[in-house]
């Protein structure tokens, strides 16, 4: 398949997903974003990638893996239902099978801010640690002047 029709497909699917998302009646699928769609060459198959909104820490981490967790399995099991609407809405001959998989995009950028700041903070407190006077000795001896 062509790259300019597997990125048409991959808006296309992306786009009649969250809005049939929101005629789901499954509890476990609370208000998704799906933000990206990989549609393989042959076009069999479709992986979507799913974010939990209002899950970025709001609930804890072992609240948050299970909201997700809950979230792609009622997705998984919709996942008839969600290809019936993009059968109506597409006009190709074969519609994809969906497989969701959470999207840790955001997680990971927070991570880094996480730990950047954390090493920030090290750095700040190992400066502090060294006396000011040492500091100025080291200088000084540095230059050959006292």
């Amino acid at each position: 398949m062509q790259e300019t029709r597997k990125a048409r497909l991959s808006s296309v699917i992306q786009k009649e997903l969250s809005i049939a998302v929101r005629s789901i009646k499954d509890p476990r699928v609370p208000s998704v974003t799906f933000t990206q769609v990989d549609v393989a060459d042959d076009g069999s198959q479709a992986t979507v990638f799913v974010m939990v909104l209002g899950g970025a820490g709001s609930l804890g981490d072992q609240a948050d893996r299970e909201a997700i967790r809950d979230a792609l399995e009622g997705l998984k099991s919709a996942a008839g239902y969600l290809r019936r609407h993009l059968a109506k809405i597409l006009t190709i001959r074969h519609i994809p099978n969906l497989y969701f998989k959470e999207d840790r995009g955001l997680a990971n950028v927070s991570r880094v801010h996480e730990l950047l700041r954390e090493i920030d903070g090290k750095d700040t407190a190992t400066a502090s640690s060294v006396s000011p006077s040492s500091e100025s000795e080291k200088v000084d001896s540095a230059t050959g002047e006292e």
